[in-house]
């Protein structure tokens, strides 16, 4: 079996993956996720769908993953190319300019957010990991850690306060800062934006905690002002003699923020950090500078490298950073309207983007609108160390990519019969047996190279069309099925659910019947995990039927769905209202989905 080997960012070179644990077994890993001041953009999500390939490839290897990935709720200034950022805090200029309370802001953006990580099928948004906090830590919950952070820094004197309160990070004390960027302090000092005051040392150190009257989000270091009850509870068992009494209220710095999480939830070493390139400096770049001077963090090198053994003044022996997206070969630009949302290509016309559902409709997208599973696909499918450029030829080569895989996979699993053939169960051909090892391995071996994700696709496509030159008996699709749910572990663009079938009466009774329908809810647990259906499940749990309009936000249908649609359907015929029940058979078929009513049942396929 091949050796995942990754480019790091810290040493520029490609190393031999090899975790921390003593083990080899466990790995652990840390996102920078969103700032949830606004929708983030496809830009942001190359970055996270790097993220979750590598995770994906990194289970396939037989390792256990704890992968956290941060929500920035507070703290982020709008002009954070420079290691002291300045300007205005990007959710407190989005929160006047809605009028909203910051807090109400980060939470419907990071709502957002997860309906679109869930959609692109992230896997730390999915299953029983959506509902667990501490792999998604909010910044603003995690002020306790950062004030005790930063009081390590200022007893080692890596940091210092102003006279206004503020807390800096001295750079001068650690002169590793730069090895990640490759930058060198003379150039960071060619490229600081503020010049040495009265009060800060020199241009390039960094605020750890900014003072700042007209902040909406404050947090009394000396008192319980500003503090929900429970984070101050844990400030002062974290801090019990408090902090420095030079340090006034106000907020932390976007830097020290993932330095904190990662330490509390990951512990004080990590295995991986990912980003997009924009996080190498200055974001990342600090949160080295910072861990070190707080905990004298460091990782040895591993076997292999150039510094094997010798240790790396930084708390993660992995830097992953994914290079920047273009669209139509420049930069995103709202002026140009080539400045994309995930919703902005779900659902065009929905986000206000009309040009776009028009543009999209001609290169065939039904309704304007790019599928979920298509989108993923075209976010992932470049290599991670190249820019990519994104625009519709790309999703069109994408979609068709999609649908040449969920072909060759349907008529697999019509072969394999869905445990209805008897022959199934018998030996496979050699031929075929070696086709599909062979192919196995290939993709592994692109994936285990720096995440060679356009090699791994190659290697996916020549299994397909050799497949599509035999004669497959049921033993042979049995394999070969194997094989492509096996490719589809890591790219996680098949619809698995079945394609065809038939309801019987009573399974649409089931529905009807008010005593029954609440028990339905169990079989349909999996529903509380897609965005699309949650509040259907939740009214299904209830007992209650929903109404037809409200199988509208349904995006992805499969056996279950179909199954409600035909009971609402026939529901609506008990009741003799056939203008309903005719207008749900239209809706279907505008699906894709073909109805026919049998003595049986109802024989659906999805075409």
């Amino acid at each position: 079996m091949s050796v995942l080997k990754l480019k790091n960012s810290y040493t520029k070179s490609v190393e031999v993956f090899q975790p921390l644990d003593p083990q080899g077994r466990r790995v652990t890993m840390y996102s920078c996720g969103p700032t949830v001041y606004s929708f983030a953009h496809i830009g942001n999500f190359r970055s996270f769908l790097m993220a979750d390939v590598l995770r994906r490839v990194l289970e396939r290897n037989g390792y256990e993953v704890r992968h956290v990935m941060n929500i920035t709720d507070v703290g982020h200034l709008t002009q954070d190319d420079v290691a002291d950022a300045q300007g205005e805090d990007k959710l407190q200029a989005a929160a006047r300019e809605m009028g909203w309370d910051p807090y109400k802001l980060a939470r419907h953006y990071e709502d957002a957010f997860v309906e679109d990580a869930r959609r692109l099928r992230m896997k730390n948004y999915s299953g029983s990991e959506a509902g667990e906090p501490e792999l998604h830590p909010r910044a603003a919950g995690h002020v306790p850690e950062m004030l005790a952070l930063i009081q390590k820094l200022l007893e080692n004197e890596y940091a210092y306060i102003d006279d206004s309160g503020q807390a800096y990070f001295d750079i001068q004390k650690f002169p590793d800062y730069g090895k990640l960027s490759g930058k060198v302090l003379e150039d960071l000092e060619a490229g600081a934006r503020v010049a040495v005051g009265e009060h800060k040392r020199d241009p390039r150190d960094f605020y750890l905690w900014k003072v700042d009257p007209k902040h909406l989000m404050q947090w009394d270091p000396h008192s319980e002002t500003g503090w929900d009850p429970a984070d101050y509870e844990r400030y002062r068992q974290l801090v019990p003699e408090g902090v420095d009494r030079r340090l006034k209220a106000g907020f932390p710095g976007w830097h020290i923020e993932c330095s904190a999480m990662s330490r509390a939830h990951l512990g004080a070493l990590i295995d991986i950090h990912t980003g997009g390139e924009d996080n190498i400096f200055p974001h990342h770049e600090c949160e080295i500078a910072q861990s070190y001077g707080a905990y004298s963090t460091h990782v040895p090198g591993p076997h292999g490298a150039p510094d094997e053994g010798a240790p790396r003044n930084a708390f993660a022996r992995y830097w992953v950073h994914g290079r920047f997206l273009l669209v139509n070969n420049k930069k995103m630009s709202k002026r140009d309207g080539t400045f994309y949302t995930v919703r902005d290509l779900l659902d065009p016309r929905a986000a206000e983007r009309d040009q776009l559902a028009d543009e999209l409709e001609a290169a065939g997208f039904k309704g304007g609108r790019v599928p979920s599973n298509v989108l993923r696909y075209a976010l992932i499918s470049n290599q991670y160390t190249q820019q990519m450029n994104f625009g519709v030829d790309l999703l069109k080569q994408a979609r068709a990519s999609v649908e040449r895989l969920q072909t060759r996979y349907d008529k697999l699993r019509e072969a394999v019969g869905n445990g209805t053939n008897p022959d199934v169960d018998g030996v496979a051909s050699d031929t075929v047996l070696e086709l599909v090892n062979k192919s196995e391995a290939a993709f592994d071996e692109a994936l285990n190279d720096n995440l060679n994700v356009p090699n791994a696709l190659a290697a996916v496509f020549g299994a397909v069309t050799e497949l599509n030159q035999k004669e497959l008996g049921p033993a042979e699709a049995r394999e070969a099925l194997r094989l492509m749910e096996s490719f589809d572990e890591v790219l996680d663009v098949l619809d698995r659910s079945a394609r065809s079938g038939l309801i019987t009466r009573e399974q649409v009774q089931s529905w009807l019947d008010k005593e029954t329908l609440a028990a339905k809810a169990s079989h349909l647990k999996h529903w509380a995990e897609m965005p699309d259906r949650e509040q259907l499940w939740e009214m299904i749990e209830a007992g209650q039927l929903p109404m037809v309009e409200e199988l509208a936000p349904i995006e992805v249908m499969d056996g279950d769905a179909v199954e409600l649609f035909v009971a609402i359907r026939q529901a609506a015929r008990k009741a003799k209202d056939f203008a309903t029940a005719d207008a749900i058979r239209d809706d279907l078929k505008q699906r894709g989905v073909q109805l026919e009513d049998t003595p049986q049942g109802f024989r659906w396929v999805l075409g």
